[in-house]
């Protein structure tokens, strides 16, 4: 038996990835860490990880491209005996008026944040089949509520929730769970630009009935909470940690 469940995050370098990263290491999970870029990022993130003593390794992997998560995905199950976990997190936000989203941005971001999710899900649940495991996928209150200044964004967001449930009915049959964690306003580097802008303090204050942005830790403890062992009867579902913006 591994000594260590093996747990894949997309996007895992940074942000919401990271501070995931960091709860499921200090539960004794061995980590895959998926970046596309910033090379920089996973070298901080392998060695703040190393406190740990878990196997962690940083893989540069475009999401987007099949054959490259074929390939990581091959040397993967050559050196883990399974794949407890798998934990779509990688994503982009752009802001910009409707009127001027392009038909480049539009596509870039159903790529990396849906397209990509869709990839390393089909990929992971074919090397799933015989031992089960679980998925969770990163949404976002924009995919519940809608989004403004972020339509594209916000579609693709709440087609992960779709995904999840879907994956969820397609899993059942061999022990894979699937859901989603959908975040309200985190504190990480991406939304950082709202944050500091009229609106989105006027979000958190008109908005949020906690009156407060998120901390990335907060998204990382549900996301350990829905692999651990406490929620093997949930499936399909959607946790919301977005501090009361989204009761839905």
């Amino acid at each position: 038996m591994e000594q260590h469940p093996l747990v894949i995050i997309t996007g895992g370098t940074r942000g919401i990835g990271l501070a995931t990263a960091k709860v499921l290491a200090a539960q004794g999970y061995a980590l895959e860490l998926w970046y596309q870029s910033r090379k920089e990022d996973a070298d901080s993130a392998q060695a703040q990880l190393q406190q740990f003593s878990v196997p962690v390794l940083c893989r540069r992997v475009n999401i987007v491209d099949r054959k490259q998560v074929q390939d990581a995905l091959n040397d993967v199950v050559r050196n883990h005996e399974a794949i407890h976990g798998l934990v779509n997190n990688a994503g982009i936000l752009q802001q910009k008026p409707f009127a001027t989203i392009s038909d480049d941005d539009w596509e870039r971001m159903v790529n990396v944040n849906l397209k990509g999710a869709f990839i390393c899900s089909q990929e992971v649940m074919a090397r799933m089949a015989d031992n089960g495991g679980v998925i969770v996928n990163v949404a976002s209150s924009g995919g519940q509520l809608g989004g403004m200044l972020a339509v594209h964004y916000a579609v693709t967001k709440a087609g992960i929730i779709a995904l999840t449930k879907s994956l969820a009915r397609v899993g059942a049959a061999n022990a894979i769970r699937c859901n989603c964690v959908s975040p309200g306003l985190i504190v990480t580097e991406m939304t950082q630009g709202e944050l500091n802008s009229d609106t989105g303090r006027d979000k958190i204050s008109l908005h949020v009935p906690l009156a407060r942005a998120g901390e990335a830790q907060e998204v990382a403890d549900a996301i350990a909470y829905l692999l651990s062992g406490k929620a093997t009867y949930i499936t399909g579902q959607t946790l919301n940690v977005n501090g009361g913006l989204y009761m839905g």
